[in-house]
């Protein structure tokens, strides 16, 4: 769980009213594209919020939305008639949820009955508690996965602007730093965008080893799902591993190259990474994002986005995480991908 700060927030007839952008974050979706069903709602006589100096407000619910499908009786029983609240622009408006609920999209009928309206006080500032979205892999099913907040109600240190699939800005002193070396393999010069970019490049090789040996069952080790929707990268991945005892007793634990030489070269370039093949860059970069995370002060706001367990039984090293991204297109059309910086 996680709590979202209502940054304006209008009290009327003892009812609260959001920036219909904090109440858009609420959903996951559009400000744009609830605004225009809002006023299509309008043409119904159905008033959910107003507009006030250059920013329009949506009256939260004050009872639990249910869909359309509900028996028609329990609905009655869970509807109250609202009193007609007096805006601060001076309006009469009556904000009927029940009634709107039957006129708007399915779609949003049901992020309504998934989201909570639940406020509280913290540090003297009013708050909704909301929950993270978790996005797993579509073909992987990591250990062991945690919450994760999503770009749009999460707070990273290092980033000062953000607008999705446009730009994003970063604090520089405030940046995880990767050195990815000399016409090596990577490019990246922040720890989330090289893990990222390693993770391409593995699943790449992966594609073209299979491609190249139809007549061998093939290696998928590994799975990376970007989600425009949720703006999240999910990976997963079950790489296999030897265990060595060191002469000092410690345990010393290797990816093997289950792709072969031909597929997996990398070339570190002498960098931060020490690895010559693809596997062991993948594990070492996912090692070096999850140190950066508990390195993060204080503790209560160190991320947990990426996780990596060892089984020394059957030889294997599961890694899930899930990635902020943003997006950027070019003029010849092309969509880049690139990683956030949430360290």
């Amino acid at each position: 769980m996680r709590a979202l700060e209502l940054d304006t927030v209008f009290v009327v007839n003892g009812r609260l009213a959001i920036k219909l952008t904090t109440f858009a974050k609420l959903l996951h979706y559009s400000a744009t594209y609830l605004l225009e069903v809002i006023k299509k709602l309008a043409k119904y006589n159905i008033r959910l919020g107003f507009k006030w100096r250059k920013n329009w407000y949506i009256f939260l619910p004050t009872h639990p939305i249910t869909s359309t499908n509900q028996n028609q009786e329990e609905k009655d029983e869970n509807s109250t008639k609202e009193e007609e609240a007096l805006t601060p622009s001076g309006d009469s408006i009556n904000a009927d949820w029940d009634a709107a609920i039957d006129k708007l999209p399915a779609a949003i009928g049901e992020a309504l009955e998934r989201a909570s309206f639940n406020i509280t006080t913290i540090n003297k500032q009013l708050v909704v508690i909301v929950s993270s979205v978790e996005l797993l892999s579509l073909t992987l099913s990591p250990k062991k996965v945690t919450q994760y907040v999503p770009p749009n109600l999460g707070l990273f240190p290092a980033m000062t602007d953000y607008k999705y699939g446009y730009y994003i800005i970063y604090d520089p002193n405030k940046m995880s730093t990767f050195d990815p070396g000399t016409s090596g393999t990577l490019k990246s010069t922040q720890v989330p965008a090289a893990f990222f970019e390693v993770c391409r490049a593995l699943d790449a090789a992966e594609n073209i080893r299979n491609g190249a040996n139809p007549g061998l069952p093939p290696r998928r080790n590994l799975s990376t799902t970007v989600s425009f929707d949720t703006g999240t990268i999910a990976i997963a991945a079950t790489l296999p591993v030897t265990v060595n005892i060191q002469s000092n007793g410690s345990i010393d634990i290797a990816v093997s190259d289950y792709l072969g030489s031909t597929y997996s070269t990398f070339a570190n370039g002498g960098g931060d990474l020490s690895s010559d093949t693809l596997p062991e860059a993948f594990l070492e970069i996912a090692s070096i994002l999850a140190a950066y995370e508990k390195a993060v002060v204080p503790a209560e706001n160190q991320p947990n986005n990426v996780q990596i367990q060892f089984d020394i039984e059957t030889g294997t090293a599961t890694i899930s995480a899930n990635l902020p991204f943003t997006t950027l297109a070019a003029t010849s059309g092309d969509v880049t991908v690139h990683a956030i910086d949430y360290l």
